[in-house]
């Protein structure tokens, strides 16, 4: 099947690592984390600390040792500007100004945890940052890495509607991870350099709907054949099952989470300043039939350029891609509709 006359390998290939130029003007950026005192972002707000492209760095978390972090990571020389905020009173105070949300506050993925549990865990502090977004900055990026993603996106996105602050072009779920652990991994097998290989990851965030596209491989002098792509396409999608089993279940992969945050924010500050950066991410996209669909992403100042639509299959893929377009439905409606039972519940208490 070919869902789209591949035209352009430009949107595919770019080099994540390379989006950012050196002409684009500087300008002042602001950055909140939601849930910095977790593993996610607390690794996060030190990686972002090092980061010359931001002048102000919002720390919040309904933790007070928020504050403790704040002031650990301002005696640090460099960087942007710190500052905490604790409680549920200070959230709109953290987002205000800001040009980037990240949302990484979650209940870790535990084994044999049901995605109906996950969603009932996460949804919570994912409602109160959309109202106070709503409230406060409804201009901002929001981009997310909360569990399970296929449904909080389109959850948090149907939230913005209600609110009437909905941007479709400024929502984000980060799949920079899968991309990672795409390019490393396929690094080993062939014996490459991760850095110096592209490989576009589309679908979903989830080990049903993850499709790598080894068949894209960039640069072509490399090669991957169907027992190879069958052998990855397993070991990617199992790759967070194992980092959760591996530490017993008391965390998920926290470090690794924090690594494909950075690198995403780190494109999107481009973006914010001017440039048009390409960064793995799952938004709103009409071309597949399922109102999401995660893959290479255009961005710019304004938002989303260009959703991921252009790109050739193999069979292999192709079969993968069909199993997993039913699977990613099935989890945006699942967000969906979770809206009206979260605020029914909400409302009765």
């Amino acid at each position: 099947m070919l869902l789209a006359k591949f035209k352009s390998p430009k949107i595919f290939f770019r080099n994540t690592q390379k989006s950012h130029l050196n002409f684009i003007p500087l300008r002042n950026i602001q950055v909140s984390i939601i849930g910095s005192v977790g593993e996610v972002g607390s690794n996060l707000a030190l990686l972002l600390k090092q980061n010359p492209k931001i002048s102000r760095l919002q720390l919040y978390d309904d933790n007070e040792s928020v504050n403790k972090l704040a002031i650990e990571l301002d005696c640090l020389p460099g960087g942007p500007t710190v500052s905490a905020f604790a409680g549920p009173s200070m959230l709109r105070p953290a987002i205000r100004f800001t040009d980037l949300i990240l949302m990484v506050d979650r209940s870790h993925r535990k084994p044999g945890i049901k995605r109906e549990q996950m969603i009932f865990a996460n949804a919570p502090p994912v409602q109160k940052l959309c109202r106070a977004m709503a409230e406060q900055n409804s201009t901002a990026f929001l981009a997310i890495t909360t569990s399970p993603l296929n449904s909080i996106v389109p959850f948090a996105s149907v939230l913005l509607l209600n609110y009437g602050s909905y941007n479709p072009f400024k929502v984000f779920g980060i799949t920079h991870l899968d991309l990672a652990r795409t390019r490393s991994l396929a690094g080993n097998v062939l014996q490459a350099n991760p850095t110096e290989i592209q490989i576009p990851v589309i679908g979903g965030h989830s080990d049903e709907t993850i499709v790598p596209l080894f068949s894209n491989i960039s640069p072509n002098t490399y090669e991957v054949t169907e027992r190879q792509a069958d052998m990855l396409t397993r070991l990617i999608r199992k790759a967070g099952v194992e980092v959760v089993n591996k530490k017993y279940g008391v965390e998920s992969a926290t470090l690794s989470m924090a690594w494909s945050i950075n690198e995403f924010v780190n494109c999107i500050l481009d973006a914010l300043r001017g440039a048009e950066v390409t960064v793995n991410s799952y938004t709103a996209n009409p071309h597949f039939g399922t109102k999401f669909f995660s893959g290479p992403t255009v961005v710019g100042a304004q938002g989303l350029v260009q959703p991921c639509y252009e790109f050739k299959l193999n069979d292999f893929e192709d079969k993968l891609l069909e199993k997993a377009l039913p699977m990613i439905s099935r989890d945006v409606s699942q967000g969906e509709q979770y809206v009206d039972v979260f605020e029914s519940f909400v409302r009765k208490f």
